[in-house]
């Protein structure tokens, strides 16, 4: 009983854990993983890495985690298709006043923002992970 008791708590916490970052294939070009603290700013790199990948239609990925404004973490991961196409996946579950769902979208056209964001021509509907 007691270590019933014990396995039932251990796979209990406050608040989902974001998800890891699946390793790169090695055919894949790594831009990064990145953890931001609040204000802090995406390396141009980083953004100019998916932008080129996806010009040269080469599969590469970028996972950027940043908090909101109260400080829960958003974790986002770009990943470059062999087509040029960029899937984006939200996890938003660590955010208590968010949706608290992971949504993917299929983008195109990836350009930079601001001097530090990805922007995108089009992007699909987000559908729930």
């Amino acid at each position: 009983m007691a270590l019933a008791a014990t396995l039932l708590l251990a796979g209990c916490t406050a608040q989902p854990t974001p998800p890891s970052v699946p390793p790169a294939e090695p055919s894949t070009q790594d831009c990064g993983t990145l953890i931001l603290s609040q204000g802090q700013k995406v390396p141009a790199s980083a953004v100019q890495c998916v932008i080129e990948a996806a010009g040269a239609r080469q599969p590469a990925r970028l996972a950027i985690t940043r908090p909101t404004t109260e400080g829960d973490p958003i974790t986002t991961n770009y990943a470059v298709t062999v087509d040029g196409q960029v899937e984006v996946t939200t996890d938003a579950r660590a955010d208590r006043f968010g949706s608290g769902h992971v949504e993917r979208q299929t983008c195109t056209g990836p350009t930079v923002q601001d001097a530090q964001w990805l922007s995108f021509a089009t992007c699909s509907s987000p559908e729930l992970v």
